[in-house]
């Protein structure tokens, strides 16, 4: 996907929010928060939302791989040294060997 077309989809999508909250605003308005139309009317809306919402946060590419981070730092507990790394690594008695 290009760019152009990343903001063409978030173009419609702000196009479609904004129409779906309208809608929504107008049958609360009308009718009782729990009919069937309003609850049907919300959750559209909150979706195209959360949609709009991933494609302004959506990066077609990123610019360097992602840097592997260094050892962790030394974890203090009490008077005891603790190994992140070591603890990291341990497999659960699910994992396969």
């Amino acid at each position: 996907m290009s760019e152009d077309e990343r903001l063409e989809m978030l173009r419609a999508a702000t196009e479609a929010h904004a129409g779906l909250k309208e809608l929504a605003l107008r049958l609360r308005r009308r009718l009782t928060p729990k009919a069937p139309a309003t609850k049907a009317a919300v959750k559209a809306e909150q979706d195209v939302f959360r949609l709009r919402r991933e494609l302004q946060r959506l990066e077609l590419a990123s610019p360097d791989p992602v840097e592997r981070r260094g050892p962790f730092p030394e974890v203090r507990r009490g008077d005891k040294a603790i190994d992140i790394e070591r603890l990291r690594l341990r497999r659960g008695p699910d994992d396969e060997r």
